[in-house]
């Protein structure tokens, strides 16, 4: 429902005009995007929502405003994911609107939900807008595997006082805290005068409580933040010394020797980095880095492919020699070549009578011929290792460049590095979904070691845009919500050494090489209140969250079947 009149509405009675409502969402996305890399400026996120949420508390709204609101996280979406679809034109034109298309989704069902708690329920837009906020995040980030990448709380990264409360709440209460600012900004009224039509005046008591309440938020998680840093660490005697070798080639599925160059370029850097330090107790690797060497694993029985000139059994031998190859290749290098024991990105290919199954995997290779251990990743991209309904119609996957999906791994793995560390490992895009870092970290616990997260991945599927930064900001989420230290190995970065705080202590060049030696120090720590008990809130706001959307999409039925079809307007 459009209306010319340039005070957008001519009376409070009216809805608010398409005009205002385009012009109040489309404020938000621009301001969030800004507030996020490659812009960063984080202020800007605390006054972000209050486009959305103007929305929220006036009294109706046209019937289109849906579709002008999805618009609006559409744009956000877009803008911020656009690395996604760097690597190849079908992930341009395919996986990446499709991603943010269906990311949008959320900004409308935030506003739908938060109209309900408040105009049905009089619940207070102070309190009613994070529980939907954070209840949406939640959804998201378990629905259809989850993407937990760009939670509100993500722009305030570099502010440590307050992203130390993740080790209480999640990065879910950050993003609490930040949203219940803007809420109380609308909630009493200080928009108002910029609002058309103007919804009822709040009383000057519930002004001031709803302001003084959300200040006391925010001085409450500082305060606790400042405390956190503060603590002392012991000081360690000791500490694992790690190379992180990055080298640098965007991904792309055109260039058959790709594979082949980047062997040889972790090769050539990891000999750099051996020559240059002679007491380095491990070499980390990105995810996939082995190139054209994959990791073989033989079943008993192992069909033929069509067509094949060769036996079931010689098909098999061959299997074999190729995989014990490979044995020899990793063990040349570890025990001979550079005497230190590697973490590696590789491919595991498995063949038995269900065919080839393909793996990402993390190898780790000690020296002395000791036991090697193996992770493989448990949590496929969406749209990068697998596209939904991919196994009831797989003719999809011929319309991508990465064939066929990936199969996900069995479950968490930890890698023990001597008798006083342990690694805890997640491939790519893991180390962004917050609940599955922790289960990696609660099934593998050894509070006697200390415990290190170490990601994978190969960024060069984004081509140095700030997906990357992006990436980087959810790795130092996972360890303050853990109080753990993390590597992180990243093919075109970022690689980086962070501390349990969540603090950036080395950080790799963008679309550089880089041979980065650091050392975390050998400490435990009893486990965080998150890691105990998970997303606690995250998950009551979850709940919560779809029990409204619920109510709502039964009372609005009810609405509709009460009224006329010329209503014109949506009291939601």
């Amino acid at each position: 429902m459009n209306d010319p009149d340039p005070t957008c509405a001519p009376n409070s009675a009216s809805p608010m005009s398409l005009r205002c409502v385009a012009g109040w969402s489309l404020f938000s996305a621009i301001a969030l995007y800004l507030a996020f890399p490659p812009v960063g400026w984080w202020p800007l996120a605390w006054i972000a929502p209050v486009g959305w949420l103007t929305l929220v508390r006036v009294e109706r709204l046209p019937r289109r405003a849906g579709l002008t609101i999805y618009a609006s996280g559409a744009i956000f979406w877009l803008a911020l994911l656009y690395g996604v679809g760097n690597s190849h034109w079908a992930t341009r034109v395919g996986g990446w609107p499709v991603l943010c298309g269906y990311l949008a989704v959320y900004t409308p069902l935030f506003v739908f939900t938060c109209r309900t708690a408040v105009h049905r329920f009089r619940i207070p837009l102070t309190l009613a807008a994070p529980i939907c906020w954070v209840g949406w995040e939640f959804v998201r980030a378990h629905f259809a595997t989850g993407f937990a990448v760009g939670l509100l709380g993500h722009s305030q990264a570099g502010q440590l006082p307050l992203i130390q409360i993740s080790n209480l709440v999640g990065a879910y209460g950050v993003s609490l805290v930040v949203i219940a600012i803007s809420a109380s900004l609308v909630d009493a009224g200080a928009l108002d005068r910029w609002i058309r039509p103007q919804p009822t005046s709040p009383a000057i008591g519930y002004r001031l409580a709803m302001l003084i309440a959300t200040a006391l938020l925010v001085l409450l998680s500082l305060e606790y933040g400042r405390r956190q840093l503060a603590q002392v660490e012991p000081a360690a005697e000791e500490s694992l010394r790690a190379a992180l070798i990055q080298g640098s080639i965007d991904t792309s599925f055109d260039d058959p020797t790709q594979p082949e160059r980047t062997f040889e370029q972790y090769v050539k850097l990891t000999d750099q980095a051996t020559r240059d330090q002679d007491d380095l107790d491990i070499i980390l690797w990105p995810e996939t880095t082995m190139g054209n060497h994959p990791l073989i694993e033989v079943g008993d029985v192992v069909p033929v492919p069509p067509d094949a000139p060769i036996t079931a059994e010689q098909y098999r031998e061959r299997l074999l020699l190729y995989r014990e190859e490979f044995q020899l290749m990793v063990d040349e290098l570890a025990n001979r070549r550079w005497q230190t024991p590697l973490l590696l990105g590789t491919s595991t290919l498995r063949y038995g009578e269900q065919g080839m199954q393909v793996f990402n995997s993390g190898l780790y290779v000690p020296l002395d011929q000791a036991q090697q251990v193996r992770y493989d990743k448990t949590h496929p991209v969406m749209f990068g290792e697998y596209v939904p309904l991919g196994d009831i119609f797989p003719w999809i996957y011929q319309l991508m460049p990465m064939g066929g999906g990936l199969t996900p791994g069995a479950g968490p793995v930890a890698i023990d590095v001597g008798d006083k560390v342990r690694l805890i490992p997640c491939i790519c895009f893991e180390n962004t979904v917050p609940h599955l870092v922790r289960r990696h970290v609660v099934v593998t616990a050894d509070p006697t070691k200390t415990e290190i997260l170490v990601t994978l991945t190969n960024d060069g599927w984004f081509w140095g845009s700030s997906v990357l930064d992006l990436h980087l900001i959810c790795g130092q989420f996972r360890s303050a919500e853990l109080r753990k230290p993390m590597l992180i190995a990243a093919n075109t970065g970022f690689s980086a050494s962070i501390d349990r705080n969540g603090r950036l202590l080395e950080v790799g060049p963008r679309q550089q090489t880089k041979v980065m030696v650091v050392d975390v120090p050998l400490s435990t720590a009893p486990p965080t209140f998150y890691q105990q008990w998970g997303d606690l809130l995250a998950g009551a706001c979850g709940s919560l969250t779809l029990l409204l959307m619920g109510v709502g999409l039964v009372l609005a039925w009810r609405n509709r079947s009460a009224t006329s079809p010329s209503g014109g307007s949506d009291p939601q």
